[in-house]
Protein backbone atom coordinates (compact mmCIF):
# COMPACT_ATOMS: atom_id res chain seq x y z
CA UNK A 1 0.00 0.00 0.00
CA UNK A 2 1.10 3.56 -0.59
CA UNK A 3 -0.64 6.66 0.63
CA UNK A 4 -1.30 9.28 -1.99
CA UNK A 5 -1.84 12.98 -1.75
CA UNK A 6 -5.61 13.00 -1.43
CA UNK A 7 -6.79 9.79 0.22
CA UNK A 8 -5.15 6.78 1.84
CA UNK A 9 -7.95 4.71 0.35
CA UNK A 10 -6.61 5.35 -3.13
CA UNK A 11 -4.07 2.54 -3.24
CA UNK A 12 -2.48 0.46 -5.96
CA UNK A 13 -4.34 -2.62 -6.98
CA UNK A 14 -1.71 -5.24 -6.47
CA UNK A 15 -2.10 -7.41 -9.55
CA UNK A 16 -0.76 -10.89 -9.80
CA UNK A 17 -0.06 -12.24 -13.28
CA UNK A 18 -3.07 -13.43 -15.20
CA UNK A 19 -3.49 -17.16 -15.09
CA UNK A 20 -0.84 -18.23 -17.50
CA UNK A 21 -2.97 -19.83 -20.18
CA UNK A 22 -5.59 -17.11 -20.24
CA UNK A 23 -3.66 -14.60 -22.30
CA UNK A 24 -4.50 -14.57 -25.98
CA UNK A 25 -1.06 -15.77 -27.02
CA UNK A 26 -1.06 -18.37 -24.27
CA UNK A 27 -4.38 -19.68 -25.44
CA UNK A 28 -3.24 -19.85 -29.03
CA UNK A 29 -0.13 -21.70 -27.98
CA UNK A 30 -2.14 -24.04 -25.79
CA UNK A 31 -4.46 -25.10 -28.58
CA UNK A 32 -1.71 -25.98 -30.99
CA UNK A 33 -4.26 -25.22 -33.67
CA UNK A 34 -3.27 -22.91 -36.48
CA UNK A 35 -6.28 -23.74 -38.56
CA UNK A 36 -9.04 -26.30 -38.81
CA UNK A 37 -8.13 -29.78 -39.93
CA UNK A 38 -9.98 -31.35 -42.81
CA UNK A 39 -12.78 -33.60 -41.62
CA UNK A 40 -13.39 -36.73 -43.66
CA UNK A 41 -16.89 -38.17 -43.44
CA UNK A 42 -17.80 -41.32 -45.32
CA UNK A 43 -21.10 -40.55 -47.05
CA UNK A 44 -22.74 -41.93 -50.11
CA UNK A 45 -21.05 -40.61 -53.25
CA UNK A 46 -24.11 -38.60 -54.21
CA UNK A 47 -23.81 -36.44 -51.11
CA UNK A 48 -20.04 -36.16 -50.78
CA UNK A 49 -19.76 -32.99 -52.85
CA UNK A 50 -22.38 -31.17 -50.72
CA UNK A 51 -20.75 -32.28 -47.47
CA UNK A 52 -17.31 -31.25 -48.67
CA UNK A 53 -18.54 -27.83 -49.72
CA UNK A 54 -20.25 -27.36 -46.36
CA UNK A 55 -17.14 -28.37 -44.45
CA UNK A 56 -14.97 -26.11 -46.59
CA UNK A 57 -17.36 -23.23 -45.94
CA UNK A 58 -17.14 -23.98 -42.20
CA UNK A 59 -13.36 -23.94 -42.48
CA UNK A 60 -13.47 -20.53 -44.17
CA UNK A 61 -15.68 -19.17 -41.38
CA UNK A 62 -13.31 -20.62 -38.81
CA UNK A 63 -10.25 -19.05 -40.42
CA UNK A 64 -12.03 -15.69 -40.59
CA UNK A 65 -12.77 -16.09 -36.89
CA UNK A 66 -9.12 -16.84 -36.15
CA UNK A 67 -8.05 -13.64 -37.88
CA UNK A 68 -10.60 -11.60 -35.93
CA UNK A 69 -9.47 -13.27 -32.71
CA UNK A 70 -5.85 -12.35 -33.36
CA UNK A 71 -6.97 -8.78 -34.08
CA UNK A 72 -8.85 -8.80 -30.74
CA UNK A 73 -12.17 -8.31 -32.51
CA UNK A 74 -13.89 -10.79 -30.25
CA UNK A 75 -17.54 -10.22 -31.17
CA UNK A 76 -16.72 -10.55 -34.85
CA UNK A 77 -14.71 -13.69 -34.13
CA UNK A 78 -17.62 -15.24 -32.25
CA UNK A 79 -19.98 -14.48 -35.13
CA UNK A 80 -17.65 -16.32 -37.52
CA UNK A 81 -17.33 -19.30 -35.17
CA UNK A 82 -21.12 -19.43 -34.85
CA UNK A 83 -21.40 -19.74 -38.61
CA UNK A 84 -18.73 -22.42 -38.68
CA UNK A 85 -20.59 -24.44 -36.05
CA UNK A 86 -23.89 -24.11 -37.87
CA UNK A 87 -22.24 -25.74 -40.86
CA UNK A 88 -20.25 -28.27 -38.81
CA UNK A 89 -21.64 -28.90 -35.30
CA UNK A 90 -18.73 -31.23 -34.51
CA UNK A 91 -16.05 -28.62 -35.23
CA UNK A 92 -13.91 -29.00 -32.11
CA UNK A 93 -11.48 -26.21 -32.98
CA UNK A 94 -14.35 -23.74 -33.49
CA UNK A 95 -15.74 -24.51 -30.02
CA UNK A 96 -12.26 -24.08 -28.57
CA UNK A 97 -11.59 -20.77 -30.28
CA UNK A 98 -15.07 -19.47 -29.50
CA UNK A 99 -14.37 -20.26 -25.85
CA UNK A 100 -11.17 -18.23 -26.10
CA UNK A 101 -13.03 -15.23 -27.52
CA UNK A 102 -15.75 -15.48 -24.87
CA UNK A 103 -13.12 -15.66 -22.12
CA UNK A 104 -11.44 -12.53 -23.46
CA UNK A 105 -14.81 -10.73 -23.39
CA UNK A 106 -15.42 -11.78 -19.78
CA UNK A 107 -18.13 -14.33 -20.60
CA UNK A 108 -16.66 -17.00 -18.34
CA UNK A 109 -19.76 -19.18 -18.17
CA UNK A 110 -20.11 -19.12 -21.95
CA UNK A 111 -16.46 -20.09 -22.35
CA UNK A 112 -16.86 -22.92 -19.83
CA UNK A 113 -19.80 -24.20 -21.84
CA UNK A 114 -17.78 -24.20 -25.05
CA UNK A 115 -14.83 -25.98 -23.45
CA UNK A 116 -17.36 -28.52 -22.21
CA UNK A 117 -18.35 -29.11 -25.84
CA UNK A 118 -14.69 -29.54 -26.77
CA UNK A 119 -14.34 -32.18 -24.06
CA UNK A 120 -17.55 -33.91 -25.13
CA UNK A 121 -16.10 -34.27 -28.60
CA UNK A 122 -12.57 -35.02 -27.38
CA UNK A 123 -12.32 -36.02 -23.69
CA UNK A 124 -8.52 -36.17 -23.97
CA UNK A 125 -8.11 -32.49 -24.85
CA UNK A 126 -5.82 -31.56 -21.93
CA UNK A 127 -5.55 -27.88 -22.79
CA UNK A 128 -9.35 -27.51 -22.72
CA UNK A 129 -9.39 -29.01 -19.23
CA UNK A 130 -6.68 -26.57 -18.21
CA UNK A 131 -8.53 -23.58 -19.63
CA UNK A 132 -11.83 -24.59 -18.08
CA UNK A 133 -10.07 -25.07 -14.76
CA UNK A 134 -8.72 -21.52 -15.00
CA UNK A 135 -12.20 -20.08 -15.36
CA UNK A 136 -13.64 -22.24 -12.60
CA UNK A 137 -10.90 -20.85 -10.38
CA UNK A 138 -11.70 -17.26 -11.35
CA UNK A 139 -15.38 -17.90 -10.60
CA UNK A 140 -14.46 -19.17 -7.14
CA UNK A 141 -15.17 -22.87 -7.77
CA UNK A 142 -11.75 -24.04 -6.64
CA UNK A 143 -12.64 -27.75 -6.28
CA UNK A 144 -13.83 -27.83 -9.92
CA UNK A 145 -10.66 -26.01 -11.00
CA UNK A 146 -8.50 -28.52 -9.13
CA UNK A 147 -10.33 -31.46 -10.73
CA UNK A 148 -9.84 -30.07 -14.23
CA UNK A 149 -6.17 -29.22 -13.65
CA UNK A 150 -5.46 -32.66 -12.19
CA UNK A 151 -7.18 -34.35 -15.12
CA UNK A 152 -5.27 -32.19 -17.60
CA UNK A 153 -1.92 -33.16 -16.10
CA UNK A 154 -2.87 -36.85 -16.07
CA UNK A 155 -3.37 -36.59 -19.81
CA UNK A 156 -0.36 -34.35 -20.46
CA UNK A 157 2.11 -34.07 -17.54
CA UNK A 158 4.20 -31.55 -19.52
CA UNK A 159 1.42 -28.94 -19.66
CA UNK A 160 3.35 -26.20 -17.87
CA UNK A 161 0.55 -23.63 -18.08
CA UNK A 162 -1.49 -25.83 -15.72
CA UNK A 163 1.48 -26.35 -13.41
CA UNK A 164 1.97 -22.59 -13.24
CA UNK A 165 -1.69 -22.07 -12.42
CA UNK A 166 -1.57 -24.67 -9.68
CA UNK A 167 1.34 -22.75 -8.18
CA UNK A 168 -0.74 -19.59 -8.43
CA UNK A 169 -3.52 -21.31 -6.49
CA UNK A 170 -1.00 -22.43 -3.88
CA UNK A 171 0.13 -18.83 -3.49
CA UNK A 172 -3.46 -17.65 -3.13
CA UNK A 173 -3.98 -20.21 -0.35
CA UNK A 174 -1.31 -18.35 1.60
CA UNK A 175 1.61 -20.72 1.04
CA UNK A 176 4.17 -18.72 -0.99
CA UNK A 177 7.07 -21.03 -0.06
CA UNK A 178 5.28 -24.04 -1.57
CA UNK A 179 4.31 -21.99 -4.63
CA UNK A 180 7.95 -21.01 -5.10
CA UNK A 181 8.98 -24.67 -4.96
CA UNK A 182 6.37 -25.59 -7.58
CA UNK A 183 7.52 -22.82 -9.92
CA UNK A 184 11.17 -23.75 -9.42
CA UNK A 185 10.29 -27.26 -10.58
CA UNK A 186 8.59 -25.91 -13.71
CA UNK A 187 11.56 -23.70 -14.54
CA UNK A 188 14.09 -26.46 -14.05
CA UNK A 189 12.37 -28.30 -16.88
CA UNK A 190 11.53 -25.22 -18.95
CA UNK A 191 13.84 -22.35 -17.95
CA UNK A 192 12.41 -20.06 -20.63
CA UNK A 193 8.76 -20.37 -19.63
CA UNK A 194 7.68 -16.71 -19.43
CA UNK A 195 4.48 -17.33 -17.47
CA UNK A 196 6.39 -19.30 -14.84
CA UNK A 197 9.02 -16.55 -14.57
CA UNK A 198 6.37 -13.83 -14.16
CA UNK A 199 4.51 -15.82 -11.53
CA UNK A 200 7.71 -16.68 -9.68
CA UNK A 201 8.64 -13.00 -9.67
CA UNK A 202 5.33 -12.24 -8.00
CA UNK A 203 5.88 -14.92 -5.36
CA UNK A 204 9.42 -13.67 -4.69
CA UNK A 205 8.10 -10.14 -4.30
CA UNK A 206 5.59 -11.36 -1.72
CA UNK A 207 8.41 -13.12 0.13
CA UNK A 208 10.43 -9.89 0.22
CA UNK A 209 12.95 -10.88 -2.45
CA UNK A 210 12.59 -7.77 -4.62
CA UNK A 211 15.91 -8.27 -6.42
CA UNK A 212 15.01 -11.86 -7.23
CA UNK A 213 11.65 -10.72 -8.56
CA UNK A 214 13.26 -8.09 -10.79
CA UNK A 215 15.77 -10.66 -12.05
CA UNK A 216 12.95 -13.03 -13.10
CA UNK A 217 11.01 -10.26 -14.82
CA UNK A 218 14.06 -9.06 -16.71
CA UNK A 219 14.73 -12.62 -17.86
CA UNK A 220 11.10 -12.92 -18.98
CA UNK A 221 11.45 -9.73 -21.02
CA UNK A 222 14.69 -10.96 -22.61
CA UNK A 223 12.80 -14.06 -23.75
CA UNK A 224 9.59 -12.29 -24.74
CA UNK A 225 10.20 -8.59 -25.14
CA UNK A 226 6.51 -7.73 -25.41
CA UNK A 227 5.21 -9.61 -22.36
CA UNK A 228 2.52 -7.30 -20.91
CA UNK A 229 2.42 -9.21 -17.61
CA UNK A 230 6.17 -8.86 -17.14
CA UNK A 231 6.05 -5.12 -17.80
CA UNK A 232 3.05 -4.71 -15.49
CA UNK A 233 4.66 -6.49 -12.57
CA UNK A 234 8.01 -4.79 -13.00
CA UNK A 235 6.22 -1.46 -13.18
CA UNK A 236 4.49 -2.22 -9.88
CA UNK A 237 7.82 -3.02 -8.24
CA UNK A 238 9.31 0.23 -9.56
CA UNK A 239 6.31 2.05 -8.15
CA UNK A 240 6.93 0.52 -4.72
CA UNK A 241 10.54 1.63 -4.98
CA UNK A 242 9.47 5.22 -5.69
CA UNK A 243 10.77 5.06 -9.26
CA UNK A 244 7.62 6.58 -10.71
CA UNK A 245 9.07 7.47 -14.11
CA UNK A 246 10.31 3.90 -14.62
CA UNK A 247 6.95 2.58 -13.43
CA UNK A 248 5.07 4.74 -15.95
CA UNK A 249 7.41 3.64 -18.72
CA UNK A 250 6.85 -0.06 -17.96
CA UNK A 251 3.09 0.30 -17.58
CA UNK A 252 3.00 2.17 -20.89
CA UNK A 253 4.93 -0.70 -22.51
CA UNK A 254 2.41 -3.14 -21.06
CA UNK A 255 -0.39 -1.14 -22.68
CA UNK A 256 1.50 -1.00 -25.96
CA UNK A 257 1.83 -4.79 -25.91
CA UNK A 258 -1.79 -5.26 -24.85
CA UNK A 259 -3.94 -2.21 -25.70
CA UNK A 260 -6.93 -3.39 -23.65
CA UNK A 261 -4.88 -4.20 -20.52
CA UNK A 262 -7.15 -2.71 -17.87
CA UNK A 263 -4.79 -3.43 -14.96
CA UNK A 264 -1.97 -1.51 -16.63
CA UNK A 265 -4.21 1.52 -17.19
CA UNK A 266 -5.48 1.29 -13.61
CA UNK A 267 -2.05 1.14 -12.02
CA UNK A 268 -0.66 3.85 -14.31
CA UNK A 269 -3.52 6.05 -13.09
CA UNK A 270 -2.29 5.50 -9.55
CA UNK A 271 1.26 6.49 -10.44
CA UNK A 272 -0.02 9.57 -12.27
CA UNK A 273 -1.91 10.47 -9.09
CA UNK A 274 1.25 10.27 -6.99
CA UNK A 275 2.82 12.61 -9.55
CA UNK A 276 -0.17 14.99 -9.23
CA UNK A 277 -0.99 14.42 -12.91
CA UNK A 278 -4.68 14.17 -12.16
CA UNK A 279 -5.98 14.73 -15.70
CA UNK A 280 -3.88 11.83 -16.96
CA UNK A 281 -5.06 9.67 -14.06
CA UNK A 282 -8.69 10.42 -14.89
CA UNK A 283 -8.06 9.58 -18.56
CA UNK A 284 -6.57 6.20 -17.63
CA UNK A 285 -9.41 5.36 -15.26
CA UNK A 286 -11.89 6.30 -17.98
CA UNK A 287 -10.12 3.86 -20.28
CA UNK A 288 -10.40 1.14 -17.63
CA UNK A 289 -14.15 1.75 -17.44
CA UNK A 290 -14.45 1.58 -21.24
CA UNK A 291 -12.70 -1.80 -21.21
CA UNK A 292 -14.49 -3.13 -18.11
CA UNK A 293 -17.78 -1.24 -17.64
CA UNK A 294 -18.52 -3.05 -14.36
CA UNK A 295 -15.16 -2.18 -12.81
CA UNK A 296 -16.41 -0.64 -9.56
CA UNK A 297 -12.97 0.23 -8.17
CA UNK A 298 -12.22 2.35 -11.24
CA UNK A 299 -15.47 4.27 -10.79
CA UNK A 300 -14.62 4.77 -7.11
CA UNK A 301 -11.09 6.03 -7.74
CA UNK A 302 -12.23 8.34 -10.53
CA UNK A 303 -14.92 9.65 -8.20
CA UNK A 304 -12.26 10.50 -5.64
CA UNK A 305 -10.31 12.41 -8.26
CA UNK A 306 -13.41 14.32 -9.31
CA UNK A 307 -14.01 15.10 -5.63
CA UNK A 308 -10.52 16.56 -5.38
CA UNK A 309 -11.15 18.82 -8.34
CA UNK A 310 -14.49 19.95 -6.85
CA UNK A 311 -16.39 18.38 -9.74
CA UNK A 312 -19.13 17.33 -7.34
CA UNK A 313 -21.72 16.19 -9.90
CA UNK A 314 -19.26 13.95 -11.75
CA UNK A 315 -18.00 12.51 -8.46
CA UNK A 316 -21.50 11.66 -7.24
CA UNK A 317 -22.33 10.11 -10.62
CA UNK A 318 -19.32 7.81 -10.31
CA UNK A 319 -20.11 6.93 -6.70
CA UNK A 320 -23.69 6.11 -7.71
CA UNK A 321 -22.29 3.69 -10.30
CA UNK A 322 -20.23 2.04 -7.56
CA UNK A 323 -23.32 1.63 -5.39
CA UNK A 324 -25.21 0.02 -8.28
CA UNK A 325 -22.42 -2.52 -8.53
CA UNK A 326 -21.71 -2.78 -4.78
CA UNK A 327 -24.93 -1.67 -3.04
CA UNK A 328 -23.53 -1.95 0.49
CA UNK A 329 -20.11 -0.41 -0.11
CA UNK A 330 -19.27 1.50 3.08
CA UNK A 331 -16.35 3.47 1.64
CA UNK A 332 -18.56 4.82 -1.17
CA UNK A 333 -21.32 5.89 1.22
CA UNK A 334 -18.64 7.72 3.20
CA UNK A 335 -17.28 9.38 0.06
CA UNK A 336 -20.76 10.63 -0.86
CA UNK A 337 -21.29 11.81 2.73
CA UNK A 338 -18.01 13.75 2.59
CA UNK A 339 -19.20 15.52 -0.55
CA UNK A 340 -22.50 16.41 1.11
CA UNK A 341 -20.73 17.69 4.21
CA UNK A 342 -18.38 19.86 2.14
CA UNK A 343 -21.42 21.26 0.36
CA UNK A 344 -23.14 22.15 3.65
CA UNK A 345 -25.74 19.37 3.50
CA UNK A 346 -25.11 18.18 7.07
CA UNK A 347 -28.31 16.15 7.47
CA UNK A 348 -27.74 14.38 4.15
CA UNK A 349 -24.14 13.71 5.13
CA UNK A 350 -25.24 12.31 8.47
CA UNK A 351 -27.64 9.94 6.74
CA UNK A 352 -24.91 8.63 4.43
CA UNK A 353 -22.41 8.24 7.28
CA UNK A 354 -25.05 6.18 9.07
CA UNK A 355 -25.45 3.98 5.98
CA UNK A 356 -21.69 3.57 5.72
CA UNK A 357 -21.49 2.43 9.33
CA UNK A 358 -24.42 0.06 8.89
CA UNK A 359 -22.37 -1.61 6.16
CA UNK A 360 -19.10 -1.55 8.11
CA UNK A 361 -19.30 -0.95 11.84
CA UNK A 362 -15.50 -0.75 12.05
CA UNK A 363 -14.95 2.06 9.55
CA UNK A 364 -13.02 4.47 11.76
CA UNK A 365 -12.92 7.26 9.15
CA UNK A 366 -16.71 7.28 8.97
CA UNK A 367 -17.03 7.66 12.75
CA UNK A 368 -14.50 10.51 12.66
CA UNK A 369 -16.31 12.31 9.85
CA UNK A 370 -19.71 11.77 11.45
CA UNK A 371 -18.31 13.11 14.72
CA UNK A 372 -17.23 16.26 12.93
CA UNK A 373 -20.67 16.73 11.34
CA UNK A 374 -22.43 16.12 14.64
CA UNK A 375 -20.20 18.75 16.23
CA UNK A 376 -21.17 21.25 13.54
CA UNK A 377 -24.81 20.42 14.21
CA UNK A 378 -24.30 21.16 17.92
CA UNK A 379 -24.71 17.55 19.09
CA UNK A 380 -21.45 17.48 21.04
CA UNK A 381 -22.22 14.42 23.12
CA UNK A 382 -22.87 12.38 19.98
CA UNK A 383 -19.64 13.82 18.58
CA UNK A 384 -17.75 12.64 21.69
CA UNK A 385 -19.30 9.19 21.28
CA UNK A 386 -18.13 8.98 17.65
CA UNK A 387 -14.56 10.01 18.45
CA UNK A 388 -14.53 7.50 21.30
CA UNK A 389 -15.39 4.77 18.75
CA UNK A 390 -12.54 5.96 16.54
CA UNK A 391 -10.10 5.74 19.46
CA UNK A 392 -11.35 2.25 20.33
CA UNK A 393 -10.50 1.20 16.78
CA UNK A 394 -7.22 3.17 16.61
CA UNK A 395 -5.64 4.07 19.93
CA UNK A 396 -3.03 6.28 18.26
CA UNK A 397 -5.43 8.42 16.26
CA UNK A 398 -4.17 11.94 17.04
CA UNK A 399 -7.03 13.70 15.26
CA UNK A 400 -9.66 11.77 17.21
CA UNK A 401 -8.16 12.69 20.58
CA UNK A 402 -7.89 16.34 19.59
CA UNK A 403 -11.44 16.63 18.22
CA UNK A 404 -12.89 14.74 21.16
CA UNK A 405 -11.13 17.27 23.38
CA UNK A 406 -12.80 20.08 21.45
CA UNK A 407 -16.23 18.45 21.79
CA UNK A 408 -15.70 17.88 25.53
CA UNK A 409 -14.64 21.50 25.90
CA UNK A 410 -17.92 22.56 24.26
CA UNK A 411 -19.79 20.37 26.76
CA UNK A 412 -18.04 22.08 29.65
CA UNK A 413 -15.99 19.00 30.51
CA UNK A 414 -12.72 20.87 31.02
CA UNK A 415 -10.86 18.02 32.70
CA UNK A 416 -11.89 15.56 30.01
CA UNK A 417 -10.81 18.03 27.32
CA UNK A 418 -7.44 18.61 29.01
CA UNK A 419 -6.90 14.83 29.17
CA UNK A 420 -7.58 14.53 25.43
CA UNK A 421 -5.35 17.49 24.54
CA UNK A 422 -2.59 15.99 26.68
CA UNK A 423 -2.89 12.64 24.89
CA UNK A 424 -2.79 14.48 21.57
CA UNK A 425 0.47 16.13 22.65
CA UNK A 426 1.93 12.87 23.87
CA UNK A 427 1.43 11.47 20.38
CA UNK A 428 2.47 14.71 18.65
CA UNK A 429 4.34 17.27 20.80
CA UNK A 430 4.16 19.83 17.98
CA UNK A 431 0.36 19.97 17.81
CA UNK A 432 -0.12 23.73 18.15
CA UNK A 433 -3.92 23.56 18.35
CA UNK A 434 -3.84 21.10 21.27
CA UNK A 435 -1.37 23.33 23.12
CA UNK A 436 -3.63 26.32 22.52
CA UNK A 437 -6.74 24.44 23.66
CA UNK A 438 -5.09 23.09 26.80
CA UNK A 439 -3.53 26.47 27.54
CA UNK A 440 -6.84 28.34 27.40
CA UNK A 441 -8.47 25.77 29.70
CA UNK A 442 -5.59 25.99 32.15
CA UNK A 443 -5.96 29.79 32.17
CA UNK A 444 -9.68 29.50 32.87
CA UNK A 445 -8.90 27.17 35.81
CA UNK A 446 -6.37 29.60 37.25
CA UNK A 447 -3.34 27.50 36.35
CA UNK A 448 -1.44 30.55 35.10
CA UNK A 449 2.08 29.13 34.79
CA UNK A 450 0.94 25.98 32.98
CA UNK A 451 -1.32 28.04 30.73
CA UNK A 452 1.43 30.51 29.89
CA UNK A 453 3.86 27.70 29.07
CA UNK A 454 1.35 26.00 26.70
CA UNK A 455 0.40 29.23 24.98
CA UNK A 456 4.02 30.32 24.48
CA UNK A 457 4.81 26.97 22.85
CA UNK A 458 1.67 27.23 20.73
CA UNK A 459 2.62 30.72 19.50
CA UNK A 460 6.09 29.53 18.45
CA UNK A 461 4.62 26.56 16.56
CA UNK A 462 1.96 28.69 14.89
CA UNK A 463 4.68 31.06 13.72
CA UNK A 464 6.88 28.21 12.44
CA UNK A 465 3.91 26.62 10.66
CA UNK A 466 2.81 29.87 9.04
CA UNK A 467 -0.57 29.92 10.79
CA UNK A 468 -1.03 33.64 11.19
CA UNK A 469 -4.52 33.60 12.69
CA UNK A 470 -3.55 31.07 15.35
CA UNK A 471 -0.44 33.09 16.18
CA UNK A 472 -2.46 36.32 16.62
CA UNK A 473 -5.11 34.63 18.77
CA UNK A 474 -2.46 33.07 21.02
CA UNK A 475 -0.68 36.41 21.49
CA UNK A 476 -3.99 37.96 22.59
CA UNK A 477 -4.25 35.33 25.31
CA UNK A 478 -0.64 35.86 26.40
CA UNK A 479 -1.22 39.60 26.78
CA UNK A 480 -3.78 38.83 29.48
CA UNK A 481 -0.95 37.58 31.68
Amino acid sequence: MRSLTFSPMFSPKRTVPNLAALTLMGLLAATGVAEAQSVVIQDPPAKSTTVTETLNAAKEDFQAGQKSLQDRQYRTAIAHYNQALLKNPSYTEAYYSRAMAKAEMGDKLGAIGDWGEVLRLNPQQASALGQRGNLYYQLGDKPAASRDWTAALQIDPSLTSVQVNQAYATMERGNPEAALTELDQVLRLKPNDVAALVNRAYVKQQLGDRNGALSDLEQALRIQGNSPEAYLNRGLIYQQMGRDNDAIQDLTMAIKAKPDYAEAFYNRAIVYTTESKFDLAVADLTKVIEIQPTRSDAFYQRGLLYSMSRNRSAAIEDFEQVLKLRPEDAATFKAVADLRADNGDLSGALEDYNRALQSDANLADAYASRGKVRGKMGDYQASVDDYTRVIALDTRNISAFYHRGQARQQLGDGMGAIADYSETLRLNPNHAEALYGRGTLMAQMGQTMAAKNDLQQASKLYLQQGKAEGYRTTLNWLRKF
